[in-house]
């Protein structure tokens, strides 16, 4: 039996010329497996699964506690495929649960990291700029019924001059950095690689963090989520911050404390913060978070866009062909 490609019908159909292309470059390598919800397998066409393509129509519906139907189908397949040697997915990190078993036992992981970059870049920024001009406030006395200007003191400060930390410095990262150049506002990076950077004033190694807070107006997360950053915002840094900074969070739950985030915006410690994620997803329907006036929230949907879709598959389109001659995929992880 040829070797196969376990991938949807639906992607299959939609983009059929183009892959048809791709494989007829380097004719006899692979051939399709057209994955639907309802498909099963032989013994024989599981050992020929070579490689595999998790698009987000099999994704779409599921979270981080539970997968889709057609995804419930899907990771057995893939788990269960003995001479697995590619795994392409559709998401930007290499996180969740399901990506797990496959990264263990050493098969070529690539992301579709930088497929709902922009996205999530300007959802973050929008999060951001409603904290810097005071929707929240807005937000709670509009469901009062109250008319309540910001004046005097209370007024936000302009937003240009003010120093932004941008833990992170991939696709969405260096998008958010742009935005926030854009508005005038000073951006320092923080990642591994020491180095100049577009959009970023300055680029700072991780050790450098805790000298930086006391003078940061905003922190953004936009980092993996990896052994070193996980749990990389705790209460102690929290505590580093000035009272007016605020907070966003579009990386990953686990990264940041977050009890000691509730406490520290309970107490007011910071101005406030937008999260897009969090330690358990769904949120649980008791977390603080819900009710506090100074958050604003969205349900891990900050890359909203019916154009991601067809932007993973092209990063997908073009790593089957780097793959059929053997070179690196983009975004291969390892």
């Amino acid at each position: 039996m040829p070797s196969l490609l376990l991938m949807s019908q639906k992607v299959i159909t939609e983009y059929q010329g183009r892959i048809d292309a791709i494989l007829k470059a380097a004719p006899g390598k692979l051939e399709l497996l057209p994955f639907t919800p309802a498909l099963t397998i032989t013994p024989a066409q599981s050992a020929a699964i070579e490689a595999a393509y998790y698009s987000r129509d099999i994704w779409e519906g599921s979270n981080r506690s539970n997968l889709s139907p057609a995804a419930a189908v899907f990771w057995p397949m893939v788990d269960g495929a003995p001479n697995l040697k590619w795994l392409q997915v559709m998401s930007a990190g290499a996180d969740q649960p399901p990506y797990q078993a496959s990264i263990e036992r050493k098969v070529r992981f690539a992301s579709g990291a930088g497929a709902n970059a922009e996205p999530v870049a300007y959802t973050a920024f929008t999060g951001l700029m409603m904290l810097a001009r005071g929707f929240p406030h807005w937000i709670e006395t509009r469901a009062k019924r109250q008319w309540d200007p910001l004046l005097g003191a209370r007024q936000p400060a302009d937003i240009r001059g003010q120093t932004a930390i941008v833990i992170g410095m991939g696709h969405i990262g260096a998008t958010i950095a742009r935005c926030l150049q854009a508005m005038g506002v000073k951006t320092i990076g923080i990642r591994r690689k020491v180095a100049p950077a577009t959009h970023f004033d300055r680029v700072v190694a991780m050790s450098q963090l805790d000298s930086l807070l006391p003078a940061c107006d905003w922190l953004v997360l936009a980092c993996p989520l990896t052994e070193e950053t996980r749990g990389l915002i705790d209460a102690r840094r929290l505590a580093l911050l000035p009272k007016h900074a605020g907070f966003v969070n579009i990386a990953r739950g686990e990264v940041i404390d977050e009890p000691a985030l509730i406490a520290t915006l309970k107490a007011g410690k910071i101005r406030g913060a937008y999260l897009d994620v969090f330690a358990k997803e769904p949120l649980p329907a008791d977390s603080p978070l819900w009710d506090m006036p100074n958050v604003i929230m969205s349900p891990h949907n900050s890359a909203a866009s019916p154009n991601n879709y067809a932007r993973g598959i092209e990063v997908f389109l073009g790593n089957l062909g780097r793959y059929l001659k053997g070179e690196r995929l983009e975004n291969e992880v390892g």
